[in-house]
């Protein structure tokens, strides 16, 4: 991955004179950035991404402050948002004149990575982990996105409420299904006809004024739950409507099992928050022992809530090293209860006389670890771009 390879930038050490350092040491420690590095381990990503590129617009105070502009970036990765990503890249190259970051997204890297580790979950039914208001508007979508980052498979999604699309939401929720389509993930849609249903409704066929964006998410959404025939019919319609060429059929490798026995649902499960939907990994350990032994692992995914199974399981693997290194590669997101659990394993592999170095963290979970103190105990590394 290219994060991985990028030079680091060490959080935990004093400022020093370089001018990277500086920035670094300035975006960590500056209140402008508290509401957005807060609202995101609160998963209101809503609210986090408002708050960044409010900071980052033409007349923002940040706006000539690269590292911000980094912190945007990581955000945009750890959403999956590639379309807002390359935008703010071409932006970027233009202010500071220099190569943006590049692109790749975190949930993706989370997902066929657990896919690989995960068994089969086509016979899993599964809880309701998202329900749609009747409404789905352009925030609706975005918490759609955060929700799902957060819940194991198979996701099951409820789309029966729903009885209308805004357009904003349609053309964001064609992106969301354009990211899950190569992902090997298994769903479940609750209501689906529902959703297919609303979509046509705003768009009918031969109707040129509606936006094309309700055929574009009802096009997606054919394809997810392998739907061929009814694909390339509504692919007709469109070029009928539009009088331009229509979008060919491309099988996806995500999963959908779509269902309209009119379930019903009472909402996610309230141990949903508690859940840890995460994953520890042994990377490497190595070649001798005590004190200058490193074991190598990584945390990935979300982790909310208690953490203490995987802390338990983190503990079982270190052995007699000195130095342990935590793998932030593929962590999205740390909430309060998490972060503080991890704060006081922290101070625990002090009081052992090891330390500890988190690495590769992208700059809201960084700073995040920083208010809650978790840097006073441990390094916190994140590359550069």
């Amino acid at each position: 991955r290219q994060a991985a390879a990028a030079p680091a930038v060490d959080l935990a050490l004093e400022p020093t004179p370089s001018r990277l350092a500086v920035e670094v040491s300035e975006v960590v420690h500056d209140p402008e950035l508290d509401e957005a590095v807060i609202s995101f381990a609160n998963a209101d990503m809503v609210t986090s991404e408002a708050a960044l590129e409010r900071l980052c617009r033409s007349d923002g105070p940040r706006h000539h402050h690269a590292e911000t502009w980094l912190v945007l970036f990581d955000l945009y990765r750890a959403t999956g948002q590639q379309a807002k990503f390359e935008s703010l890249a071409m932006l970027y190259a233009g202010q500071f004149g220099r190569s943006a970051p590049q692109w790749f997204s975190l949930p993706k890297l989370v997902a066929d990575a657990a896919a690989a580790e995960r068994p089969d979950t086509r016979g899993v039914k599964g809880e309701v982990g998202w329900i749609s208001p009747e409404r789905l508007d352009a925030e609706a979508v975005l918490r759609l996105r955060s929700a799902t980052q957060q819940l194991p498979l198979p996701w099951v999604l409820d789309w029966g409420p729903l009885q209308q699309v805004d357009v904003d939401a349609a053309d964001q929720l064609a992106g969301l299904m354009r990211q899950w389509a190569p992902q090997r993930i298994d769903m479940r849609w609750l209501g689906a006809e529902q959703l297919l249903g609303a979509l046509q409704q705003a768009a009918p066929t031969g109707v040129r004024d509606a936006d094309p964006a309700f055929w574009m998410a009802r096009l997606e959404a054919l394809r997810l739950a392998n739907r061929p025939d009814q694909f390339d019919e509504a692919a007709i319609d469109y070029c009928v409507t539009y009088e331009v060429s229509p979008p060919s059929w491309e099988p996806a490798q995500c999963q959908v099992r779509p269902s309209s026995s009119g379930l019903s649902t009472l909402g996610p499960p309230s141990s949903m928050s508690t859940e840890v939907p995460s994953s520890l990994f042994e990377s490497g350990v190595g070649d001798d022992g005590g004190a200058h032994r490193l074991t190598v692992v990584e945390l990935s995914g979300q982790l909310a809530g208690d953490i203490g199974p995987v802390l338990a399981q983190l503990d079982r693997r270190l052995g007699s090293a000195g130095m342990v290194q935590v793998s932030c590669a593929r962590l999205i997101r740390v909430d309060f209860i998490a972060a503080g659990d991890l704060l006081n394993w922290v101070v625990a592999k002090n009081n052992e006389h090891r330390t500890v170095t988190f690495a590769d963290a992208h700059r809201l979970v960084a700073m995040f670890f920083g208010a809650m103190g978790i840097n006073e105990h441990a390094r916190v590394q994140v590359p550069r771009l």
